[in-house]
């Protein structure tokens, strides 16, 4: 009885001295790290600034340049089309297509013998309309004499026959033209080309019926010059000498320099040439000016080994040589923020919105003329909130070579 009471009590002390353990234990852990906390000085905690990229800057030379782009074509271009009918006899190798002929070279041959008996048959008709002539003309010279020695006044133009005379003469003519007719008809059996030139396609082959002004007989164009017709926009128009002609053939300004870049074989190549005219209406659904490039002598050998030729059709990048704008600054597009504003980075790591000129705006190029000085950072970094004067870490630092490279 003894036992059960003491096993009671016991139970009732731990009841109660184990909450009071278990909150001395929690004391205790609870001092212990106040005792060895940290002061908030000590943490190492550091400012939290917005990183960004700069680039250093350098004045240079400003001259201002356009990109286009267009096809190649040729100056002229000509569908040949028989002027007499006939067989072709014989085609000319230099008439097949890629083939190059000069001025005046043969290149097709159509059956003569009709035309040469018609040259022959006129000749007759001439003969005997010279010798009519010959005779009228005897016969009235002889009647005005026989006139005048009967010496009856004055005789009338039937009496000394000079409409007889004058229907000879025309009869002579006529026939002169008749023999003109006959000669060209028959130099028209040979087709000669009428400049120097390329054969596009040949349209007729030997045996083959042709009839005249009906049947085309190839497709040729000149070699002498190239022309690209290039789109830009009237803004742009601004940043070239344009060479426009006016009423009377006055020309304003020079001819501007452009350069024509293609991909070919594998390779990047370029033509040098110039904007020779501006034409004279701007699309009416683009509203962009036409320019036409022109490069002489496209299809001659180039300095540069290997360099292909400049072939009518095809697609060509150009760059036109604008005005010179003086000494200035080539920034890239993504620092140029809107309103024309620039962020510099001074030595001290603040941002400083600057306000700049711009004469020109590019896909990836941006011309400053004021507003910037030679040795200025740049930040080339987007940043959502920008506040004159904010400090910032500088990440990575162009050079002026470097910022070049990237442009």
């Amino acid at each position: 009885m003894q036992s059960k009471m003491n096993l009671k009590s016991g139970r009732i002390v731990l009841k109660i001295l184990l909450p009071i353990i278990f909150v001395l234990f929690a004391v205790a852990f609870a001092l212990l790290l106040y005792r060895f906390k940290k002061d908030p000085d000590e943490k190492g905690l550091g400012k939290i600034l917005p990183r960004v990229e700069v680039a250093e800057i350098t004045a240079e030379p400003l001259s201002l340049t356009i990109e286009s782009q267009g096809t190649v074509q040729s100056r002229i271009e000509t569908v040949l089309t028989a002027e007499v009918s006939g067989i072709i006899e014989r085609v000319s190798p230099q008439l097949f297509p890629g083939s190059f002929f000069e001025k005046h070279d043969v290149l097709l041959e159509i059956d003569k013998v009709d035309y040469e008996a018609a040259l022959a048959n006129a000749k007759s008709l001439l003969a005997s309309a010279k010798l009519a002539y010959a005779q009228e003309k005897s016969w009235s010279e002889q009647a005005e004499v026989d006139w005048k020695e009967l010496g009856r006044g004055t005789p009338s133009d039937l009496v000394v026959r000079k409409p007889q005379l004058e229907k000879a003469k025309a009869d002579l003519e006529s026939a002169e033209a008749v023999v003109a007719v006959a000669e060209r008809n028959l130099s028209k059996t040979i087709v000669r080309a009428p400049y120097d030139g390329r054969v596009h396609s040949k349209l007729v082959g030997v045996g083959q019926n042709v009839s005249a002004r009906m049947t085309q007989i190839a497709r040729i164009y000149s070699v002498d010059v190239a022309e690209v017709r290039l789109p830009i926009s009237g803004k742009e128009a601004g940043y070239i000498e344009l060479p426009e002609t006016f009423r009377g053939g006055k020309l304003m300004s020079k001819k501007a320099p452009v350069t024509l870049m293609a991909e070919f074989g594998g390779k990047d190549w370029s033509w040098q040439g110039t904007i020779d005219r501006v034409e004279g209406v701007i699309d009416p659904a683009t509203r962009q000016v036409f320019l036409v490039a022109r490069v002489e002598d496209p299809y001659a050998q180039g300095e540069v080994p290997g360099q292909p030729p400049l072939k009518v059709g095809q697609f060509v990048n150009a760059e036109i040589y604008g005005k010179e704008l003086g000494q200035g600054f080539i920034i890239p597009r993504s620092a140029l923020k809107p309103n024309d504003e620039v962020w510099i980075v001074d030595e001290n790591n603040r941002l400083r919105i600057t306000h700049v000129s711009v004469a020109k705006a590019g896909v990836r190029e941006v011309y400053v003329t004021a507003g910037l000085q030679g040795g200025d950072r740049i930040c080339l970094t987007q940043l959502g909130i920008v506040i004159d004067g904010m400090e910032v870490f500088v990440e990575n630092q162009l050079n002026a070579d470097q910022l070049r490279t990237e442009r």
